[in-house]
């Protein structure tokens, strides 16, 4: 049995996340066990979405926020990792000045990825091996700042695409509603031929539904619309005191099934799958791969 431990930090627009995983060879196969998860809400996309740079205070805590995990990293004797950033840092004017800012203080390399990058690492946690052959999907990918949409038909990508729909980003009442046609135009123009859509969900919010609903791996979409009048008779306080969520997803999960329950609809898709993975999961897997490349 050979084990690699491995990490990933994935700068979001709303979080930080720190994921590591142990991968471990063993009869042939491969697994990927999650070790350690450590999400900071230090809400990126607040200063990008509304200003459209990170100011300088985000600026140093982000730095102090990477110094940390990066030791965290050494603690843990990681053999690789890497730390990417999605919308709120790659739309932010002065990405360049935090990105040397970080490196400077921290010796740490930060990557941007565009959103093709975003959608190959979401591919990457395999999923679409168990795809039934008569039925197209949408995989959706709901952040703070993006929701990532790529669909798939036959085990083959058919399109994907990015749209400036997320938990914290704050557009007008005209952009918004534009942002909206222009997803429902493309969902309409790519899956009109399919007569079956199934919805498959990613990310910290549609994984902390399905703990919260105890679905383990399906929601329907009753069940999401129960909970979001459940939510709006609640105050931010009693979220996180009755239903187990820290103060940041108390305020941005009810976005978040606005978002899927609008998809939904959009598709007539009464149920959102969700096998727990995220961006995180797919940098790993890359390094490994990358790695067994190599060697």
């Amino acid at each position: 049995m050979d084990t690699k431990r491995l990490a990933a930090i994935d700068i979001g627009s709303n979080s930080v996340k720190l994921l590591i995983t142990d991968v471990i060879s063993y009869g042939g196969k491969l697994f990927f066990k999650k070790d350690q998860l450590v999400r900071i809400p230090l809400k990126l996309g607040e200063d990008t979405f509304t200003n459209g740079f990170i100011s300088e205070e985000k600026k140093e805590k982000l730095a102090l926020l990477v110094q940390a995990l990066c030791s965290l990293i050494k603690v843990y004797d990681i053999e690789d990792w890497r730390i990417c950033a999605t919308s709120a840092l790659r739309e932010a004017t002065n990405r360049i000045e935090v990105i040397d800012y970080i490196r400077k203080q921290t010796g740490a390399p930060v990557e941007v990825l565009d959103p093709k990058e975003e959608f190959r690492y979401i591919l990457l946690n395999n999923v679409e091996h168990n795809l039934e052959p008569d039925r197209a999907y949408i995989f959706t990918d709901v952040g703070g700042g993006s929701t990532d949409q790529i669909i798939f038909f036959q085990n083959k990508e058919i399109a994907s695409e990015s749209f400036k729909l997320g938990t914290i980003r704050t557009l007008s009442e005209e952009d918004e509603a534009a942002e909206w046609d222009k997803l429902k135009g493309w969902l309409n123009m790519h899956c009109k031929e399919f007569p079956k859509v199934s919805l498959i969900g990613s990310g910290g919010n549609i994984n902390k539904l399905d703990s919260l609903l105890r679905r383990c791996g399906r929601i329907r979409r009753e069940e999401l619309i129960a909970y979001a009048r459940k939510l709006r008779g609640m105050t931010p306080e009693e979220r996180v005191l009755k239903l187990n969520m820290n103060r940041n997803r108390a305020d941005v999960i009810l976005p978040a099934i606005n978002i899927y329950l609008r998809i939904m609809k959009m598709v007539h898709a009464l149920v959102v799958e969700t096998p727990i993975i995220g961006i995180a999961d797919g940098i790993i897997k890359d390094l490994y791969l990358k790695k067994s490349a190599i060697q």
